[in-house]
């Protein structure tokens, strides 16, 4: 008798100890991931046990060693192969769970072009960019749709170089030495004839635009006849922008500075100095970016030309740069890099992307 009850107490016991531990549970989720990057989950599991957390997406299943961390927790790096929704759980000891599931983002692909040299943002926030190609023959204008990165060529122009838009909703570009303007079928219209290659353009509220050859602003009245010249001695300028008070500011490349110009008058004056000045922009509240390539960066003045600093990124050869309604600027960074840069309110810098 006392035999068959020390026998059953040993079975109990035998039992109890091969008997799982508690339930994996969730600690911290993989948020909100993308295809292709590690993220970590952390879950609660029994100690001294191998614990892995597990992902499932049709047949296809993966499995990662999840680490010891202190008061019975496990953190794993994983990383979801491809987008779409996956199962994940984990696995400890002998126990496997479901912990839950998570939609995962499609990895993002930054957009790349040939040779860019401008870019623009309309009213509805598409960007317009130019492809000027290298000088190749192969100058065009995109359309771009920067939350989607959906890329539609909307006209080609050999030696396209800026773009703007007017209030109208017309749009302008610069190639070589002509001024045209988008006829929104692929084809363009010229609209003025310089003696030099055209470079930066601007339009003003009232629709007249305003471009910059290697020495010299003119003014293209309402967009129609003949260009009329505003100022000269300039030296090979490489941004343009209109004031609101009527003046221009002008990246004055080839003397160090941006300087403003009374267009009543066609007095120039520096309005700041800088090494290398290219695109020039300026944002509703009137503080003016200004690519400074010497230093690679883009800076922020005043807009009585006072500095207040520049924006963190470091670009490779920034070279225009365009103001959003929202906030956020865009730079472009052309030559070898060939991308179209964000730069949100808060200073986070993304290259404008599609989907993977």
């Amino acid at each position: 008798m006392a035999a068959a009850v020390i026998a059953g107490l040993v079975a109990v016991a035998a039992s109890a100890s091969a008997a799982p531990g508690p339930r994996p549970s969730l600690v911290r989720g993989p948020g909100h991931p993308t295809a292709g990057r590690a993220v970590r989950v952390v879950v609660r599991a029994n100690a001294r046990v191998k614990v892995e957390v597990w992902i499932l997406q049709a047949s296809v299943r993966r499995s990662f060693r999840a680490r010891a961390l202190a008061h019975g927790r496990y953190r794993a790096s994983v990383v979801f192969p491809k987008a779409g929704r996956w199962t994940f759980g984990a696995r400890a000891g002998g126990r496997r769970v479901r912990l839950g599931s998570v939609a995962v983002r499609p990895r993002a692909v930054p957009l790349t072009f040939a040779w860019p040299t401008s870019v623009d943002v309309e009213p509805d926030g598409s960007l317009l960019v130019v492809e000027n190609g290298n000088q190749s023959g192969n100058g065009r204008v995109d359309r771009i749709d920067p939350a989607t990165g959906k890329k539609v060529e909307i006209a080609q122009a050999d030696e396209a170089y800026a773009v703007a838009h007017a209030p109208s909703g017309a749009v302008y570009l610069s190639a070589g030495k002509s001024l045209l303007r988008l006829d929104g079928s692929g084809g363009t219209t010229l609209v003025a004839r310089a003696g030099g290659d055209i470079g930066p353009i601007a339009v003003a509220a009232n629709g007249d635009v305003y471009f910059t050859t290697d020495a010299q602003v003119f003014k293209v009245a309402g967009g129609k006849g003949a260009p009329v010249q505003v100022a000269g001695g300039l030296s090979g300028p490489h941004g343009l922008a209109v004031l609101d008070d009527g003046g221009l500011l002008v990246s004055d490349t080839g003397h160090g500075r941006v300087a403003r110009i009374d267009i009543g008058t066609g007095k120039a004056e520096t309005w700041g100095n800088l090494v290398n000045p290219r695109g020039i922009a300026i944002t509703p509240d009137r503080t003016a970016y200004v690519v400074d390539a010497s230093i690679h960066r883009v800076v922020r003045l005043r807009i009585d030309g006072l500095r207040l600093g520049a924006v963190k990124h470091l670009f490779s050869d920034p070279y225009s740069v365009a103001a959003a309604g929202t906030g956020s600027l865009y730079v472009v960074d052309t030559a070898a890099v060939g991308r179209v840069y964000r730069v949100a309110p808060d200073g986070t810098t993304t290259a404008v992307s599609r989907a993977g």
